[in-house]
């Protein structure tokens, strides 16, 4: 019933667009519905989301400034050259900034590599959930990320228990972490209360902020769903072409295991509905040259065959891609 109800809401949205675009795209809706039942419906709509100049008319009134967001509600952003914690509030075509407060980060610059190297954590991070600390050393409450994310797993960064807290509350520290962000306990305590559990990312980087045009975006949002298209249509060969050549699954495969692991998957020969929704794309810091994002989404697969269902699953996708002149690389799947 869900799946249905989110269906038909994009096919109130791509009729309502296509009522604003022009009569005859409207019309073919129409027509492949009478001719051919709703599925074709959702063929057309597949089609209009993998085509670029889509996203580009989408994209054009929207605030890009830190990617795309369809899912989040919250978004912080710190630099750790400069250590200052940013709240901004998504509002669908607007961002906006909440407060900003002072804060202490891991004394060790560029990126975490290992448990207790005393740095923290530069990336993208969901904030999964508010506890109370084992210790009045860290304030009256702690916002925990899920450092390591899937790209630090396959780089094989190490470490744990990376949080938003607050400053001690019967005592002074020092003016670093171990590699968390500690805060103005007031602060924390105000930040808790307006995001209240809703999704919600931390930003980390150092010195400079990577972004997105919207015409990167337009590539990577048009690849995804071109993406999800050749897999469910089992087009190894396009499917395949998305990957890049050092690809890494979070289990440990790389882009030959994959490949075979994929290629006996695809020989089965199943019918395939995967339906995609809240999609996020994030701009995320490197310290190397290369354009990388975190692509994040709500995914719903089915398999099926001789109109028997064979496996189904639902849950958050995650993939981290390489954007390389016009073309979208995925580096990480999880």
């Amino acid at each position: 019933m869900f799946l249905q109800k989110a269906f038909l809401r994009s096919i109130f949205v791509a009729v309502a667009l296509a009522v604003g675009a022009q009569a005859d795209t409207l019309m073919g809706f129409v027509k492949a519905y009478h001719e051919k039942g709703i599925e074709s419906i959702e063929k057309l709509l597949q089609s209009y989301l993998s085509q670029r100049a889509f996203w580009e008319d989408l994209l054009e009134t929207k605030d890009t400034t830190y990617g795309y967001y369809e899912d989040l509600n919250y978004l912080f952003l710190i630099n750790k050259a400069n250590p200052k914690l940013e709240l901004y509030q998504m509002g669908g075509e607007k961002i906006t900034r909440v407060d900003a407060t002072k804060a202490l980060v891991g004394s060790k610059i560029g990126v975490k590599v290992s448990e207790g190297d005393k740095a923290t954590p530069i990336g993208v991070y969901q904030i999964i959930k508010q506890i109370a600390p084992p210790s009045t050393f860290y304030g009256p409450l702690a916002l925990v990320t899920n450092y390591p994310n899937p790209l630090d797993v396959v780089l094989k960064r190490t470490g744990h228990g990376i949080w938003i807290h607050g400053m001690p509350l019967d005592g002074k520290r020092d003016n670093n972490t171990k590699g968390c962000i500690a805060i103005n306990n007031n602060a924390l305590k105000t930040y808790d209360k307006i995001i209240q559990g809703k999704k919600s990312i931390l930003i980390v980087y150092e010195n400079n902020l990577p972004q997105a045009s919207k015409a990167e975006l337009a590539i990577l949002l048009s690849s995804l769903y071109a993406w999800r298209s050749a897999w469910a249509k089992s087009n190894l060969v396009s499917y395949l072409e998305f990957y890049a050549p050092d690809f890494r699954h979070v289990s440990g495969m790389d882009i030959k295991k994959f490949e075979k692991f994929k290629t006996k998957i695809f020989a089965k020969n199943e019918g395939k509905i995967i339906r995609i929704s809240g999609v996020n794309v994030t701009p995320y810091p490197t310290s190397g040259g290369d354009k990388l994002f975190r692509i994040a989404f709500n995914q719903d697969y089915e398999a099926y065959k001789h109109k028997k269902p064979t496996y189904k699953s639902h849950g958050l996708k995650e993939l981290y891609v390489r954007l390389k002149g016009q073309k979208m690389q995925i580096v990480v799947e999880k």
